[in-house]
């Protein structure tokens, strides 16, 4: 483990402390519950005083690069003078560019304060989305970083001040900042699918930032003692927030890119860490504990936290077969509301249902079911889910129409509003939510919400495209998938290659579709409305590449392709197909790795997995870094032999094979 550097000097020596065992199972946590009063300040003032308690203490570790308490604020506190030198102490929107890694918490720290408002950017955006995010929030200022000054160049124009962090200067003081910052001002703006043709802009103020620490603390007994993973960079709304509930504990913070590491690295990394909190989005849970064996065990797990609007039964079955000892929590939340719903399950819990409910109520965030006119609907009745309460996001950024539509007004003296969430559920007889999905058609992938008119908006954009409709369907493996139906406006139909292209000039990467499906006409409802429900399953036919169709020339090729096969659904990978062209992502890409490093002598980095992204060139790397030459050529063949063969045929070839060779032992 190593430490960073400030001014050329060491930083003190990390204290890690003892590791904390499963709160409800031992005495000895540390846990402290979060005062209500503590909520009534700004988040970095009560950084503050966490860092002055905790000065030598983890604070966020990624690879061999750790830092202290005290370092992360004293990065923090140079952040945001090198901020204030270029600007007032106006509560102002900042954008920011860099990477996922402790230097990016130290970042948004230094924003807050300096009184400002953290807008975060990402690599994956697309150019128009970064842009429109720019131009809504009117950031002056754009903290950045040298690796990412080649994207942020691509998004800017002259009115954008740049503050490079590698560039701060030196000589400015690591003291804390005399600035006061009120826990009603804004922290920080996210965006999100909206709508219409641009995203939506939820922003949200200290208090309560603050609101939901206390309530997901005190829910799960959160402690400084705890060592959580930050999977997701701190742009999407669930991983800004589990930073912020981490942070403000004085516990340990450990960031971690899926896409680099894969699925399969992650479990020996969540003990080699000795993680105690492992927060993740459904998809990610489900895809990682599929990979896992009877024997991986986490003596150190004590929670699983699962952000995502629907578990089902058989993700609850995965986590009682590997988790034995950890408890696991489902929770229901929004950008807008963060989360307001809890529901913990352990070993013993039973589902008699497909669909897990999304459980009880959290400090102060009451949940009410609506009808279209507002009213309140009784117990056991499904209608829209809303939330009641005084700590609910101001609104929308720079949208005060959408604002309105998305309230009903104060219910009572203590400023109560209504959020319409625009999910629907049913609230049974003791109080526990089901979620049933969208009223309208807003979708949650991978964490990420999703409207589809907005990508339905981006496909209409292409010139060769008549008609277009999008949805959500869930694969082989019980993932939400995009797919686009389209109608051409031409006989000539781009091919799947090209609208991958063409999209991402306008979408982030995670709002493209898996799947498209070309159709001669949308089906239509007698209203003259798209009939979502008549569109056609997709088939597991090999779309149209920009790549011409060519078969495996050897065992190791018709191996790697079929391994694709089943992981994206599709009958029939050509050699030179592209991976993400097939509907391809990280995930997906981490089973197939995983899939790979258990057949054959030499596994793969997700790297090496991405740099070559076709059956052809990932077969070429694994013949290449073999032990012995010929050795991956001939495991590709058994592995083949053993997959078409039944259950009945592999009992009788290992029973021949014995048999011959006790024979030959006789002999």
């Amino acid at each position: 483990m190593t430490s960073p550097r400030e001014n050329g000097s060491e930083l003190e020596p990390i204290a890690t402390g003892e590791h904390a065992v499963n709160f409800r199972m031992s005495p000895q946590n540390r846990f402290v519950p979060f005062a209500r009063e503590e909520i009534h300040q700004s988040i970095p003032r009560r950084f503050e005083q966490l860092a002055a308690t905790y000065r030598t203490h983890l604070a966020v570790k990624k690879g061999d690069l750790a830092v202290t308490y005290d370092f992360l604020n004293r990065m923090g506190n140079r952040i945001a003078r090198a901020l204030l030198a270029v600007s007032d102490d106006k509560n102002e929107p900042v954008a920011v560019l860099v990477e996922n890694d402790a230097m990016t918490i130290a970042v948004i720290i230094g924003v807050l304060k300096a009184g400002k408002i953290y807008v975060p950017l990402d690599s994956s955006f697309s150019p128009a989305w970064a842009r429109f995010i720019l131009e809504d929030t009117q950031a002056k200022i754009v903290l950045l970083e040298n690796k990412t000054l080649s994207t942020a160049k691509q998004w800017l124009n002259r009115r954008h001040t740049l503050v490079d962090i590698d560039s701060i200067d030196p000589q400015l003081s690591f003291e804390n900042l005399d600035v006061e910052v009120s826990p009603d001002a804004l922290a920080h703006i996210l965006y999100t699918s909206g709508s219409t043709a641009h995203p939506k802009g939820v922003m949200d103020n200290h208090r309560n930032t603050l609101h939901y620490v206390m309530r997901l603390t005190n829910a799960s007994y959160i402690s400084a003692d705890d060592r959580v993973t930050l999977v997701r960079p701190p742009s999407s709304s669930g991983a800004l927030m589990n930073l912020y509930l981490v942070l403000l504990n004085g516990a340990s913070l450990f960031p971690i890119e899926i896409k680099e590491a894969g699925l399969h690295a992650l479990a020996e990394w969540l003990r080699r860490e000795k993680i105690t909190v492992l927060h993740a989005g459904g998809t990610v849970f489900r895809h990682f504990a599929q990979q896992l064996t009877d024997m991986d065990r986490f003596p150190d797990l004590r929670l699983i936290r699962l952000s995502s609007g629907q578990v089902f039964k058989s993700d609850v079955d995965l986590f009682k077969r590997h988790f034995p000892d950890s408890l696991l929590l489902h929770v229901l939340s929004s950008t807008e509301a963060n989360t307001y719903r809890v529901h913990f399950l352990d070993k013993h819990s039973a589902v008699p249902d497909d669909t897990l409910p999304v459980g009880y109520a959290v400090e102060d965030m009451e949940v009410v079911i609506l009808d279209e006119t507002g009213r309140e609907l009784p117990m056991n009745t499904v209608g829209e889910i809303a939330i009641r309460s005084a700590y609910l996001f101001p609104g929308y950024w720079n949208n005060p129409e959408l604002t309105s539509a998305a309230f009903l007004p104060a219910v009572d003296e203590q400023a109560k509003r209504i959020f319409r969430t625009g999910d629907l559920g049913r609230l049974q007889a003791d109080g526990c939510l089901e979620y049933l999905g969208r009223k309208d058609f807003r979708f949650k992938i991978r964490g990420h919400s999703i409207q589809a008119e907005e990508v339905e908006l981006a496909l209409l954009k292409i010139s060769d495209i008549a008609q277009a409709a999008v949805t959500a369907r869930k694969d082989d493996h019980g993932d939400d998938r995009l797919v686009a139906y389209i109608v051409p406006r031409n006989k000539a139909v781009p091919t799947v290659s090209q609208l991958r292209e063409l999209l991402k000039e306008t979408l982030p990467d995670y709002m493209l579709p898996t799947t498209f499906v070309v159709l001669d006409s949308l089906p239509l409802n007698p209203n003259g409305k798209v009939n979502r429900q008549a569109l056609p399953l997709p088939t597991r036919a090999r779309p149209d590449l920009n790549s011409p169709f060519v078969e495996p020339r050897a065992a190791v090729e018709s191996a790697i392709a079929k391994i694709w096969s089943e992981a994206l659904w599709i009958d029939t990978i050509g050699i030179h197909d592209s991976f993400l062209d097939l509907g391809g992502d990280s995930l997906i890409a981490s089973k197939v790795v995983g899939r790979i490093g258990k057949i054959f002598p030499k596994s793969l980095t997700m790297r090496e997995f991405f740099e070559s992204a076709t059956v052809a060139e990932i077969s070429q790397v694994l013949v290449t870094k073999e032990p012995e030459p010929g050795q991956t050529e001939k495991i590709a063949r058994a592995f083949l032999k053993v997959e078409n063969m039944s259950t009945a045929e592999i009992k009788s070839a290992f029973s021949d094979e014995r048999m011959k060779r006790e024979q030959r032992e006789r002999n």
